[in-house]
């Protein structure tokens, strides 16, 4: 049975070694045509390849989403191994600020990879989550680009254009709901209407609405004038004043109850701006 683990990094290397079998008389005979690969941290045994194979580290095939993890673009929510590390895959999606506008980018931007000869690096977006070695399979299907572990695949895989795509894309659809939201005006009482249909309670029984007032009138960058005011003072509510701890802001704003509310704020808010 194919095994499979979740991890929170796939921080080991990969490295080939020489193979060799004992012949009848106990010595040993070297097989110049195939290699073996090895995870260099347990000294697994991962499976044989070509002496030509050129190994994709992991490091080197995270390395295409780590810079907008760090920006605070993309946040990991899938990462592991197939087989004992013969297949590895990451999974990223955007974060809420734009995903909860971009209902289109519901899709994971996926990285895939093998160690063992049978799978080439495979690089896109995916509806499919990676949760076994069929879902591996069915996510590999999707991705639109494929690259071979022949010479110069690692020069191929760096200047893969899919994860920067995949963001500005989202950016975009953000960027044109942002235009509807700021260019249409909104009134104190449209603003009241618009919290409580996204809390579905009345104001008078929001214990945080003087909070949210506070944040439409005098928020960053807000003067309590236009409905995208109205969209950053309920995203800014469930980002840094939802909670008491930062994890726990963090938790609500992109996981629990506040994720939901922003995603309803945009479609409240955007249908209000478009009447």
């Amino acid at each position: 049975m194919a095994t499979f683990a979740i991890t929170n990094d796939l921080d080991w290397t990969v490295s080939t070694r020489p193979l060799s079998y004992a012949a009848a008389d106990g010595t040993f005979v070297s097989i110049d045509q195939k290699v073996a690969v090895v995870r260099d941290d347990n000294d697994q045994f991962l499976g044989t390849v070509s002496p030509n194979y050129e190994i994709v580290q992991n490091k080197d095939l995270l390395g295409l989403i780590n810079p907008m993890v760090s920006e605070g673009l993309l946040s990991i929510e899938n990462m592991g191994f197939l087989n004992k590390g013969a297949r590895v895959f990451a999974q990223a999606k955007i974060n809420q600020e734009f995903r909860v506008i971009g209902e289109n980018y519901k899709a994971y931007i996926t990285l895939l990879n093998g160690h063992a000869g049978t799978s080439t690096v495979a690089i896109g977006p995916s509806a499919t989550r990676v949760i076994c070695g069929n879902t591996f399979a069915m996510s590999y299907a999707e991705l639109g680009e494929k690259y071979r572990h022949h010479a110069g695949v690692n020069e191929r895989v760096l200047e893969s254009q899919a994860v920067l795509n995949y963001v500005n894309g989202a950016m975009a659809v953000y960027s044109q709901h942002v235009e509807t939201l700021a260019s249409a005006s909104c009134s104190s009482f449209q603003f009241k209407q618009a919290v409580e249909t996204i809390y579905d309670k009345e104001a008078s029984k929001l214990r945080h609405i003087e909070t949210l007032n506070s944040l439409f009138y005098n928020g960053a960058g807000n003067e309590g004038r236009t409905f995208y005011d109205a969209f950053n003072a309920v995203t800014d509510y469930s980002s840094n004043q939802s909670r008491k701890t930062r994890d726990s802001r963090f938790n609500y704003a992109n996981f629990g109850q506040g994720a939901a509310i922003n995603q309803r704020a945009v479609r409240v808010l955007t249908e209000m701006a478009t009447v």
